[in-house]
């Protein structure tokens, strides 16, 4: 669940964007010569209109023959919400602020996994735990050996249980951190909607 938000609030913002080229594209002041194609789901416009477009506008080029699945009910949710008028941004404001959100999201993330300089990916199979049990010689006699055998099993519980101690301190910390991540989240979702 914690690693599909982000993935989910970065696959909305791109259809949002998505649907703000092709919107504009449709509505916008000169472009009466563009038409929306209900069965295919895509922008039809001549080749020469294209041309001359696609010349301005070059973030637009993609949209040529892509088909734009769900426009109609995207334009219904967020027509509401496009300004008009002096401040109205338009759809390349929108895309550069949409760029710079993400670039903020991915530097957020490359921190998380910077947690107390750890590497992210790290699983407790690719650790090299032989320094931490070392082997006894099996050149001495049964006695020594035993002796040996006991110390160094009381050694390597004791590096276990302080690693384990200290693994289970980093993991908290970490919950601790997802947990205040997701709260200011909620925050700024439950601010958005009251506005």
């Amino acid at each position: 669940m914690l690693k599909a938000k982000p993935n989910l609030e970065s696959r909305f913002r791109t259809m949002k964007r998505d649907w703000a080229i092709v919107y504009d594209m449709l509505s916008g002041k000169d472009n009466s010569d563009f038409g929306w194609h209900e069965y295919m789901q895509l922008v039809v416009v001549l080749n020469a209109v294209w041309n001359l477009y696609i010349s301005s506008h070059k973030k637009v080029g993609q949209f040529r023959h892509r088909s734009f699945l769900y426009y109609d009910q995207l334009t219904t949710i967020d027509t509401k919400d496009r300004a008009t008028g002096k401040n109205a941004q338009t759809n390349v404001d929108i895309i550069e602020e949409i760029d710079a959100e993400d670039i903020a999201i991915a530097n957020t993330h490359e921190e998380r996994n910077d947690f107390h300089g750890c590497e992210a990916n790290v699983s407790l199979d690719e650790m090299d735990l032989s320094a931490t049990q070392p082997q006894p010689s099996r050149n001495q006699d049964d006695s020594t050996f035993s002796k040996k055998k006991k110390k160094i099993y009381d050694t390597s519980e004791q590096i276990s249980s302080t690693s384990f101690t200290d693994a289970a301190t980093l993991l908290t910390e970490n919950i601790q951190t997802v947990g205040l991540e997701i709260s200011r989240s909620i925050a700024s979702e439950v601010l958005i909607q009251q506005k």
